[in-house]
Formats: structure tokens, sequence, C-alpha cells
């Protein structure tokens, strides 16, 4: 009858066409239990025009981080210091090898060098890790999450909302400055703020992970 599985009413609204990035709370009675089996197989054909049909939906604006804008732009800077360290360093050990250069040039060199991948590696495992926007489809059915790439760029991932533990489930309260996006058919974990971000739809938010204490 396309109720949801959980009970919770789950309405559905045409999202506005321009991207936000900002978040809220409401209750349900009902908690979500695991599904008892996540996926099924099918012919390839199949799955690849469930995969398009669910990219065309319409999507309704559930949660938002400003912050995520500032995120890609650090990474992309930090990808572009790392790889203008890595251009300089060649020429430097040339240029010691010819005695043009002090050893103490080259170690200072090699030792930024060193110290940028170090930080672009840090700061990418970080920043592909924070959520951006999460979404709700209008049946209420599929949950659609945008994070930054290594790149700086902007993956979605669509995953249905039985798959999404609530945050009773993963143990997080509203007292954390990060909270979990956990599924139970992944091991990877995403993390998105309430404090610096905004629930644009308490209900919907509800919906996905629960009421939140």
């Amino acid at each position: 009858d396309g109720s949801p599985s959980d009970g919770v009413p789950r309405p559905g609204s045409k999202e506005d066409a321009r991207p936000l990035w900002f978040f809220g709370t409401w209750e349900c009675s009902q908690r979500r239990e695991p599904p008892a089996r996540l996926c099924h197989s099918a012919p390839a054909g199949v799955v690849q025009q469930k995969a398009v049909d669910v990219k065309t939906e319409e999507f309704k604006l559930v949660y938002r981080f400003p912050g995520i804008k500032y995120c890609r732009v650090l990474s992309r800077l930090k990808l572009l210091q790392t790889a203008t360290t890595m251009v300089i360093l060649p020429p430097i050990c040339y240029l010691y090898l010819q005695d043009q250069v002090s050893q103490n040039i080259l170690i200072y060199t090699t030792g930024i060098a060193v110290f940028a991948g170090a930080m672009l590696y840090a700061m990418s495992y970080f920043f592909r890790r924070i959520i951006g926007f999460i979404y709700l489809n209008e049946t209420g059915r599929t949950v659609r999450v945008a994070h930054l790439t290594f790149w700086g760029k902007r993956n979605d991932i669509f995953c249905p909302i039985e798959t999404v533990m609530t945050l009773d489930e993963v143990g997080d309260s509203k007292e954390e400055l990060l909270l979990q996006f956990k599924r139970y058919n992944s091991t990877d974990i995403l993390y998105f703020t309430t404090r610096f971000g905004q629930i644009v739809d308490r209900q919907k938010f509800t919906q996905i992970f629960g009421k939140h204490e």
C-alpha cells in the first residue's frame, strides 16, 4: 500500500531545485528493526534501471551542514599544496647531487613534502567522512547522503531506510559533537553534526534516525 514499514507517516514533497547545505528533531514511537535480508540478486539490466530510477526521484532535504563548503575548499587547497611540493622536491634532489644546494635545504624540502603528504591523508580521511546533505525520497523509503570524495568532489550514496541505524542503535547522544551514520549492510562510517549542522525537516529526520535524545 506504499506506507513505510515502521508505521511513521512519511509525507512526500518536492525539494527546492537548488542544493542547500544546513538541522532539529521530532518524535517517533516505534523502533526500526534490522532487515532480515538487505539485498537480493537481480539481472544486471534490472539493477541498472533501478539505480537510474533512484537518481531521478525527487528527494526532500532533511539535513545540511554549511561548513562542508569550507571542507571542500581546504581539501582542494591541500591537494594543490601537496602536488606543488612533490613537483619541487625532485629538482632540489638533483641540485643537491650537483652540489648546488646545501644538505639543509634538501632536508627542509623533504620534510615539507612528507608533512604535506601526511596532512593530505589525514584531512582527506576526515573530510571524506563528513556528511554535507541528507535527503529522503517522496515515498520515505530511500535515504540519499552527500559527502566529499578524495578530490573534494561531491559523492551521493543511496540506501534503503531500513539499512540505516537509528541514533539509539548506534549509541550516540545529542551531546556528542559528531554523530555516526551507520548502515547494517556496510562497515563504512560517516559523520554528521547537530551542533554545527541544521535539521531542515524534523519529522523526516526522526523517520531516519529515530528520536534524537
